[in-house]
């Protein structure tokens, strides 16, 4: 048979008539198989002719041992290569064998299995003479330009496919088996994939399973070719991850059209991604920014300690806070919202940071109410929004303890006194939100709305955004709540081992289950320190006899409170340690000195060092020391000090390192011995 006797009514008819009186409405059925013949050149027919011989004695093979499952995989080679090759009568008796295969009617099997021996034996040969040229009737047929890996066992289909895609401006990758299939898809990088259901080995099903669980390769869009029309079986080639299923027989512009939509969708899907990606890394590098920006290290001041927990739902967050120090030992600390999510709350976020700070230093002495007034006025100059607005609580606390506070449109403080009892709430009153009161006002806030409170020693404040107090609990849906938050920052503070209360209190709400990242979460603990905590304060010279001096004098008053001896000398060593470290690295200019106070906690002790050298990373440094033998004196002093100490704050802000150590009354030698041995 050549490719110009697929077009004559006589050859039809014959092939019609051959199998008539076993399949009575075989021409009615054919013609749910045509397909478009232009591509049915010389090159299709041979393929399709030895394939054909290849399956007829399968099928002879697998008739005479009444092998239902052998029938039916040759039934359905005939059924996908009739259409393709100008024979749609064929793919009939394909699909009438499946049926009698399905059925056990083997003795009408074998039937259709001799007429198509019969009919196979007739064509054997006819085809000869050039390809057939490409027909011009597809010539404004849609283009596919793109990879496109086609998946199929049977030659005829994928010649066909070859040539029908190659002619359309697409480059084709051909794979005649599942196992190949997933090697070239890694190699060959195909943008699409056409994919046969049926084949031996690996399946359709499975190919496009493997492709999508490959990281490697799930970015292929699979589009599944096959002659199952069952709704259970395109079901399952979408839940695998197949981006379209198209039935055989199918017609070349249909074929045509989605494979150039799958092409397309997947480029716009891909630009998307990049996008994304891009997007992403500029908003992480602006978070990596904005976090720096942000004071999360603790704030050490004369007569207050302040401790920051925070949180963003995203990489950039629309929450600000930080503690200021002023004149005469005063602090102002804020916590602000911006309203929104993404990268103009960040912005408007980082902006206001800097307007708060600038209005702190120069307007402190005018109260907290006339501040707010300034700081709002001056943010809509910058921000005209009038969508933009922040909450914001700022207050100013004396060495003292006494606070003058005000509240724009935030949730009020929690107030707890050293013992972990929630005291009273502060008055619920302040302005709206920044960037809400008239900017036409003279004062857009009152000093008479401010809150004057005076914080017992060592009780705390604590300022938190409503992120935190709005997050859910993964179990119940139930939020957080004030109360919830305020029981578990009154448990933080009862334990007088935890240092940070603020961290402490996030770590146990996410053990209880409550989602900190729907919403930027901040919580802000301001503890006044009692006076008489502080034991000793030094200014140190940076010496190796004055550092050790201060460490001898450290040890001598723990033992005089009625320290043990091994807690009192450990230390003594976490001071001189530091100490030496400070003399041999901190390269100090002439003049300067170490600054030194110890605070002394009811179960521990606080260190804290100051000094003005040169900048250095104690996690590096550590590090490197751990990389070390054992016995080498490089980097011993940073390991007795990791094992001394429970807690470790090492902070480099405004040219100056601050170094504070939690060591606790209860050390013994053996921590420190525990530590060689895991070395």
């Amino acid at each position: 048979m050549s490719a110009d006797q697929t077009a004559t009514p006589g050859a039809e008819r014959s092939l019609a008539e051959m199998f008539r009186d076993l399949i009575p409405n075989l021409s009615e059925r054919a013609e749910a198989f045509c397909v478009s013949g232009e591509f049915l050149d010389d090159a299709v027919l041979a393929a399709f002719e030895e394939q054909m011989a290849s399956t007829v004695e399968e099928l002879r093979v697998a008739v005479d041992m009444a092998d239902e499952a052998g029938v039916r995989r040759q039934a359905h080679s005939l059924q996908g290569m009739g259409g393709a090759a100008g024979a749609p009568e064929i793919s009939v008796v394909g699909e009438e064998l499946s049926r009698l295969a399905r059925e056990g009617d083997f003795a009408l099997c074998a039937a259709l299995a001799a007429r198509l021996a019969n009919w196979s034996g007739l064509q054997s040969g006819t085809s000869a003479g050039p390809s057939f040229p490409l027909i011009e009737s597809l010539s404004n047929a849609p283009e596919v330009r793109g990879r496109i890996l086609i998946v199929d066992d049977e030659r005829p289909n994928r010649l066909y496919l070859r040539k029908l895609l190659t002619a359309r401006g697409g480059t084709v990758i051909e794979a005649e088996s599942g196992e190949q299939a997933l090697a070239l898809a890694k190699t060959e990088m195909p943008e699409l994939a056409l994919v046969d259901v049926m084949m031996p080995g690996l399946s359709g099903y499975e190919v496009c399973r493997e492709l999508k669980g490959d990281p490697a390769t799930r970015d292929v869009t699979v589009i599944m070719v096959t002659a199952r029309t069952a709704p259970e079986d395109v079901e399952r080639a979408f839940v695998l991850g197949a981006f379209d299923y198209i039935r055989k027989p199918f017609h070349a512009r249909e074929l045509l059209a989605r494979t150039r939509h799958a092409l397309e969708l997947k480029r716009q899907s891909d630009a998307l991604h990049q996008w994304q990606t891009r997007m992403t890394r500029e908003m992480d590098a602006a978070g990596a920014l904005q976090r720096k920006l942000l004071a999360r290290e603790p704030f050490f001041g004369t007569a207050v300690e302040i401790r920051f927990a925070h949180q963003a739902s995203m990489s950039v967050g629309g929450d600000v806070f930080n503690a200021i120090p002023l004149s005469g030992d005063r602090v102002c600390f804020y916590v602000a919202d911006v309203a929104g999510h993404g990268v103009a709350p960040a912005m408007i976020a980082t902006l206001l940071k800097a307007l708060v700070e600038d209005v702190a230093r120069e307007q402190a002495d005018h109260g907290p109410a006339a501040m707010c007034s300034d700081i709002h006025r001056r943010f809509r100059h910058y921000v005209t929004n009038p969508e933009s607005y922040a909450s914001m609580f700022i207050a100013i606390i004396e060495p003292d303890g006494r606070c003058a506070t005000f509240n724009c449109g935030h949730p009020p403080p929690l107030l707890i006194d050293a013992h972990g009892s929630v005291l009273p709430a502060m008055d619920d009153r302040g302005g709206m939100p920044i960037g809400l009161p008239d900017a036409a006002a003279a004062s857009a806030y009152d000093a008479s709305d401010e809150i004057h409170v005076t914080l017992p020693r060592d009780g705390v404040i604590a300022v938190f955004s409503d992120g935190l107090i709005e997050a859910r609990c993964k179990g119940t849906a139930d939020a957080c709540g004030v109360g919830t938050l305020a029981a578990t920052l009154a448990d933080a503070v009862r334990l007088s081992d935890a240092v940070d209360p603020a961290r402490a209190v996030f770590d146990r709400l996410t053990a209880k289950g409550y989602d900190l990242v729907e919403d930027d979460c901040t919580l802000m603990v301001v503890r006044a320190l009692d006076p008489a905590s502080l034991r000793l304060k030094r200014t140190v010279a940076p010496t190796h006899a004055a550092v050790a001096a201060l460490a001898a004098e450290v040890e001598g008053l723990l033992r005089n409170e009625g320290w043990p001896e091994e807690s009192a000398g450990a230390v003594q060593l976490v001071a001189m340690e530091h100490g030496a470290n400070v003399v041999d690295y901190g390269r100090l200019a002439p003049g300067e000195h170490i600054e030194f106070r110890l605070r002394l906690l009811p179960v521990g002790v606080e260190l804290l060092f100051r000094d003005r050298g040169r900048e250095w990373d104690f996690a590096e440094r550590l590090a490197h020391a751990r990389r070390q033998p054992v016995d080498s004196a490089r980097g011993r002093g940073l390991r007795i000090i990791e094992a001394i100490a429970r807690h470790s704050d090492l902070i480099r802000a405004d040219g100056c390192n601050t170094s504070c150590y939690y060591v606790s009354r209860s050390f013994r030698v053996d921590d420190l011995k525990r530590m060689g041995d895991e070395s």
